[in-house]
């Protein structure tokens, strides 16, 4: 039996022949190596100019490294003319000549007069209280790390590392966004819901830190006067949008780049603290934590310094602990959850520095800039759960007999 070939006068019509252009395509190879590296770079770029990220670390920043400098500027109030006014054995000429021969600088040794001293101080102090709190942070971070400056290099000698700390943070925090969040300026963008900079003039803050560049240009060369007026001349205007965006992604790159310099600061003082640690007698055999914890001139609790320094054991594995933790520091701390392990390890170390051998300032400059590599969730979540904290103690107070607004008895 034959087949036969339906045609059309069968009803079947013939599927049409596909497309050339729906055959399969050959399987493309990976671009050059020369394009690979211009989009890696170009995402870097864009990374790195794009929206700022470590807002809320370097809000943290902000408030801790101020609230130090502040408390150590209302710690020593009634010694504040010993220490860097008039009446410091260590005189302003002395300053002077110390100061030309590293090129170093101090807004306090302008004049030698006690009212440019007190004025000074208090400058120092309304500055200070300003950048913790967040206002206007871009002018007052400025003024803030003119007044470390100054204060460090009043007596130089009687700085500690962590003074030296502090100067460098203060430093690098005028270049970062540290005003976004926590702050006095978040706050009125919420309430204004401004968006956009409306340029440096309509900045009252602002306009006052470059007056203040006009009025401390008075006292160098005169073209720094005029350097200082057209920069105060020239913020007086709202910025063009294309100005605008171009000034948010230099602040953007600026500030992370400022991020990482802190970041990397914090490595290689821990690395060079523990590499100098390997190298020692004392720290090898393990009986360096208690020569420390022995020194009688760092001992504010002698009694609970005995108690730390438990034996020979317990301080051979103190001292290691110390050296691997801080040689690591820099390999560890990028580490998803290893992180937390040797930030924990870091601040009880400091905070054992600061009860056992009474070195608060230092312990608290050095603890800050372990905590600009905790992620952002984590903060957020530690916030939250202080604010949860806070409404409850206030609850429970609110809810305490005879307090106002709770219900009262009849015996109350």
């Amino acid at each position: 039996m034959t087949s036969v070939d339906p045609g059309p006068a069968s009803g079947h019509v013939p599927a049409p022949a596909a497309p050339a252009d729906d055959a399969p395509k050959p399987a493309r190879g990976r671009p050059p190596l020369d394009v690979r590296l211009a989009e890696g770079l170009l995402a870097l770029l864009g990374r790195i100019t794009g929206r700022p990220r470590g807002l809320y670390q370097a809000a943290l920043l902000r408030i801790g490294f101020g609230g130090v400098f502040l408390a150590a500027l209302l710690r020593e109030f009634l010694n504040r003319r010993e220490i860097w006014g008039d009446r410091s054995p260590w005189s302003p000429d002395m300053a002077r000549r110390l100061l030309g021969g590293i090129d170093g600088v101090s807004i306090l040794l302008v004049r030698d007069e006690r009212w440019w001293f007190e004025l000074m101080f208090a400058v120092a102090v309304l500055a200070t209280t300003l950048f913790v709190l967040g206002w206007h942070t871009r002018a007052t971070s400025v003024l803030f790390c003119v007044m470390v400056v100054s204060f460090n290099s009043r007596s130089l000698l009687m700085t500690d590392s962590g003074d030296t700390v502090l100067l460098l943070m203060s430093f690098y925090l005028m270049f970062t966004a540290c005003g976004r969040v926590w702050s006095l300026d978040a706050r009125r963008a919420r309430r204004t819901g401004q968006t956009r900079s409306p340029g440096p003039g309509h900045e009252w803050g602002v306009f006052v830190a470059l007056f203040a560049v006009v009025a401390a240009g008075l006292l160098l060369p005169w073209w720094a006067s005029l350097v200082g007026a057209a920069i105060v001349l020239t913020g007086m205007w709202r910025l063009p949008l294309e100005l605008e965006q171009l000034r948010a992604a230099l602040v953007a790159a600026m500030h992370h780049c400022a991020l990482f310099v802190i970041a990397a600061q914090v490595c290689v003082i821990y690395a060079a603290a523990g590499l100098f640690k390997v190298q020692g007698k004392t720290w090898q055999d393990g009986t360096a934590m208690h020569y420390a914890l022995n020194l009688e001139y760092f001992q504010p609790f002698p009694a609970l310094s005995g108690v730390v320094d438990g034996g020979e054991v317990w301080g051979t594995a103190l001292a290691y602990v110390t050296v691997f933790t801080q040689v690591g520091f820099a390999f560890l701390v990028f580490a998803k959850r290893a992180k937390y392990v040797v930030i924990a390890i870091m601040l009880g170390m400091h905070l054992g520095i600061a009860v056992l051998l009474g070195l608060p300032a230092f312990s608290a400059a050095m603890a800050l800039g372990d905590l600009v590599f905790l992620p952002t969730a984590f903060l957020l979540f530690v916030r939250a759960q202080g604010g949860r904290a806070g409404r409850w103690v206030g609850g429970r107070l609110r809810a305490r007999p005879g307090a106002e607004g709770a219900p009262r008895t009849l015996d109350a």
